[in-house]
């Protein structure tokens, strides 16, 4: 019975610890079809830390397609797959870059942005149709 207390204790704090991602209201404003054709690949793996204190990885070769922008920069959405960030809950996300750095996400359900702490800058090309 001790054993069991101790088990359901340390459930508690591991849920406790869980940071909530912050995020802010955000209108996206949506790209339009002509401009929508601007697709990018990333050209390297690169781990990015959320300020919940999760990590996540954009993977060389993925496909991100612009869908919009924010205030914060252009938003892109992964091309063939669904891409999320990790707090307290998960959400789906899509990547904010103002000139060549990940600033933070849009959560598409949440319409809101999630800011990064520590910008990160990436490498990545026009990608092909």
């Amino acid at each position: 019975m001790r054993a069991v207390r101790y088990l359901l204790a340390g459930c508690l704090a591991l849920i406790s610890c869980a940071h909530e991602v912050v995020r802010q209201p955000a209108a996206l404003t949506p790209t339009t079809v002509a401009a929508s054709s601007s697709d990018i690949e990333i050209l390297q793996d690169v781990v990015i830390t959320l300020d919940s204190g999760y990590s996540r990885q954009l993977t060389r070769g993925s496909r991100w397609m612009q869908v919009g922008t924010l205030p914060q920069g252009n938003v892109y959405r992964i091309v063939g797959g669904v891409f999320t960030v990790e707090g307290a809950n998960v959400h789906e996300a899509w990547f904010v870059i103002a000139g060549a750095e990940l600033v933070g996400f849009y959560l598409p359900v949440e319409k809101a942005f999630v800011h990064l702490s520590a910008r990160v800058r990436l490498e990545f090309k026009t990608a092909s149709p």
